[in-house]
């Protein structure tokens, strides 16, 4: 947000926004190994097939008896059908690792193709970024414990990762998945890992989820109330649910309101996702959001050297934001974190002295949640401000997600383009990037005819929600096929 504007709605307890701020797909094939090679209803996971023929995929679900194929040639099948780069196996030649036709991408069936052990291949690992395929993940056969497709395939109509689990034994891999709002990562793996140490399998499923739907859809968030009172913290999520009969995706929350665990949880239960900011203060004043504006006196140095007073006051703060995600973990839930937001702006005291003392703050609030503190629950988005600099970027060990928010005038819908390719241009083009706070909603429609793929959208609280975007686009973007709702996401537990 402006902030002119800003001190304008700014109440005594608010927490106000912030600074200014085709491939051809392919069947793999007709079957298994030779003439009987195919997969063996009930058999295990089926190796694909011989040269040319071999593959799994749906081919492989038409055929009963034969044994397993013993893998096949890397014509069709793969090397093995259990990871080869076809319509069987891990691999898929529809939205393939970054585009390729074959890779590690989530295709069209799996591994154990009629009743092999997953339906719809070993959970799809989908690709690093794999952005190029049309396809994306299938929505899961009808038989094991997940469908496959899984992280990547964000090509023109790809998105999709492997749909619900199966009822019985007997389905095969999924069906190519073209769209496919509700699928989700597989069980394991898409090709990315968070880059916390050792982190739990829902935060591996969040990020390979998100990654599954970056390029595909964007992601409908909302910040919610923050007057500091418990009791108004939904009204901004149920003024859109009254409005559109949908609640967002991702809800956020700064670490200064209280009960906000116990309310990600509940989201997280949901299938929502949950982003933590704060406005801390500087460790040399108060906590909050005038304290976030004031420089820290000793400067960032004294604040990241161990024993100062300046270090211990910024480690109490920084077990604020552990107490928190420590709850939702212990609850199964997942939280990304958006510590010291609008980085690169000069009105917060964590970007008043550069880049590289920036960095320093990062890294060092890093090690001390990660390592210090052990928590596994969590991902890392860094958030720039309307004017991203290179210098404030941690680099990639550190950081899962970035972003930028930018703040446009009333009833402007447009997608702010330039920002988010100056995201790219830092952070690269894989990593997914997020509009991590918006005044108006910018219109899907836009985005896609601009490729202006941003992950997700986070509407800021009062009144953005209410006075910056009409109820018509309000309506226009919750009921809009490239937006997620919290009811379409599916469950990453």
């Amino acid at each position: 947000m402006r902030q002119v504007r800003m001190l304008l709605i700014l109440l005594p307890l608010v927490v106000g926004a912030c600074g200014t701020s085709s491939v051809v797909e392919d069947d793999g094939g007709a079957g298994g190994s030779g003439t009987g090679g195919r997969q063996n209803i009930g058999g295990s996971d089926g190796g694909g097939g011989a040269s040319v023929t071999g593959g799994g995929g749906s081919a492989g679900m038409r055929a009963a008896g034969g044994a397993a194929g013993s893998g096949g040639a890397p014509s069709f099948g793969g090397s093995s059908g259990d990871g080869g780069r076809n319509t069987g196996g891990d691999g898929g030649n529809v939205g393939g690792d970054r585009g390729a036709t074959g890779g590690s991408g989530a295709g069209i069936g799996g591994s154990g193709n009629t009743g092999g052990s997953p339906s719809g291949g070993r959970t799809g690992s989908g690709g690093a970024a794999g952005r190029a395929g049309s396809g994306g993940g299938g929505h899961g056969g009808t038989g094991g414990s997940l469908g496959g497709g899984g992280g990547a395939g964000t090509g023109t109509a790809g998105g999709g990762g492997g749909g619900p689990a199966g009822t019985n034994g007997t389905g095969g891999g999924g069906g190519g998945g073209r769209g496919g709002t509700t699928g989700g990562a597989g069980a394991s793996g898409c090709g990315v890992s968070p880059v916390t140490p050792n982190a739990t399998q829902q935060a591996k499923n969040v990020l390979c989820y998100l990654y599954s739907q970056y390029g595909n859809h964007v992601l409908s968030g909302q910040e919610e109330n923050a007057t500091g009172q418990v009791a108004d913290a939904n009204v901004e999520v149920d003024y859109i649910f009254q409005q559109t009969g949908k609640y967002p995706a991702i809800r956020s929350f700064d670490v200064n309101n209280a009960g906000i665990a116990s309310r990600c949880l509940s989201w997280w239960q949901s299938n929502g996702l949950c982003v933590f900011g704060y406005h801390m203060g500087a460790p040399s004043t108060s906590d909050g959001y005038t304290g976030s504006m004031t420089a820290v006196n000793g400067g960032i140095d004294s604040v990241v050297t161990a024993g100062s007073s300046n270090n211990t006051v910024f480690n109490q703060r920084l077990d604020n934001v552990v107490t928190q995600a420590m709850q939702v973990q212990s609850g199964g839930g997942v939280v990304i974190l958006r510590l010291f937001h609008e980085a690169g702006g000069t009105w917060f005291w964590w970007s008043k002295e550069g880049g590289a003392e920036y960095v320093k703050l990062w890294n060092y609030a890093f090690n001390y949640i990660t390592q210090t503190r052990g928590v596994k629950g969590i991902l890392w988005l860094l958030p720039y401000d309307g004017s991203p600099q290179s210098s404030f970027f941690p680099g990639d060990a550190h950081v899962d997600l970035a972003g930028a928010d930018t703040y446009n005038a009333v009833d402007d819908y447009s997608p702010a383009t330039s920002l988010f390719n100056s995201v790219v241009g830092i952070a690269g083009k894989a990593m997914p990037i997020a509009l991590h706070e918006n005044g108006p909603i910018p219109d899907p429609d836009q985005l896609q005819s601009t490729k202006t793929n941003w992950l997700w959208f986070n509407t800021w609280t009062a009144p953005y929600p209410e006075n910056d975007t009409s109820v018509t686009e309000l309506k226009k973007v919750y009921t809009s096929s490239y937006v997620i709702t919290r009811d379409e996401m599916p469950s990453l537990k």
